[in-house]
């Protein structure tokens, strides 16, 4: 004999998300691992117009195909930089970059590099000079196939699955001290599953979006979007899902995110949960509610008649 169902619970459905991998990013004065705090005090002491930029879990960047990584924004001699290190899997070597993040049109000597983790060098010791002309956007230079992953490991360079690189301005003068940064790809984080129950859900409008109590993973605000009738392109077909990256806690950089996740559906009735893997790369970094982007939520999530 079949249990009946209550009409309260027939009114229901239950949203989750469950995240496969994120990334935190801390921005520090000095790095709390022992084995790296005298390299770094002696490294910023010695060069105060640089910056560190250190990558923890360095394997897990080949296992998730995250090809390019990118260090917040931070000040160099009064200007605003970033460093992007890419990884390429099929060539198998590490290619780093300086990008300009103000408007310039200046020549600059700068310095991109790799730090040992042996013994207080950095490669390659050379300094380029960069004639920054005038561009409304940031440009990018550095060096391709700085290094092959078999070198950076027997070199010293990656050790512990962990690799530190940097950048530096050698002919500008500052009375700042260097800074540094961790970026870290953690599986399975802390809080990295999330449900949602919509009661009475046909009592909701279906031509508005409707958004979940806010709830945080790493160390970014989420929620998650319903739109019963579908949005844009789906839109009188299915029910679309989303999921919405909104603050940052805890003074955390403003970067990027980078996330795996998946958005699942509790069909309650035959117990089948409906699933849809989403990859989240490169979020873009603004504190209120921002644009989604095709690869973090799902326009036909669900068909209104099942």
């Amino acid at each position: 004999m079949s249990r009946p169902i209550p009409i309260e619970s027939k009114n229901n459905i239950i949203f989750s998300i469950y995240f496969c991998y994120y990334h935190d990013q801390l921005q520090v004065s000095i790095f709390s691992f022992s084995l790296f705090t005298v390299m770094v005090q002696e490294f910023k002491k010695n060069h105060t117009n640089s910056h560190l930029f250190k990558i923890d879990n360095f394997s897990l960047l080949t296992k998730y195909e995250i090809d390019c990584i990118e260090s917040s924004v931070f000040d160099l001699c009064g200007r605003k930089w970033k460093i992007l290190v890419n990884y390429d899997e099929d060539e198998e070597h590490v290619s780093i970059f300086l990008e300009n993040q103000d408007p310039l049109d200046v020549e600059l000597e700068y310095q991109v590099y790799v730090v040992s983790q042996l013994k207080a060098v950095w490669y390659p010791k050379v300094n380029v000079k960069w004639d920054f002309s005038a561009s409304s956007k940031p440009i990018a230079k550095g060096i391709t196939n700085l290094m092959s992953l078999d070198d950076l490991k027997s070199k010293g360079f990656l050790i512990e699955d962990c690799c530190m690189f940097g950048a530096s301005l050698p002919d500008q003068k500052t009375e700042r001290p260097g800074t540094a940064e961790c970026f870290s790809l953690i599986e399975k984080p802390l809080n990295n599953k999330v449900t949602w129950m919509m009661t009475k859900f046909s009592s909701f409008d279906p031509e508005k979006a409707h958004q979940s109590n806010e709830f945080i993973v790493g160390n970014r605000k989420w929620r998650i979007e319903v739109h019963p009738r579908g949005h844009e392109e789906a839109k009188g077909e299915s029910c679309s899902v989303y999921l919405v990256g909104e603050g940052y806690i805890n003074n955390a950089p403003k970067t990027k995110t980078f996330a795996k996740s998946k958005l699942r559906v509790l069909d309650k009735l035959i117990g089948i949960i409906l699933r849809q893997p989403i990859l989240i790369g490169l979020m873009k970094n603004m504190m209120t509610l921002m644009v989604l982007w095709s690869s973090c939520h799902c326009r036909n999530f669900v068909n209104l008649i099942w």
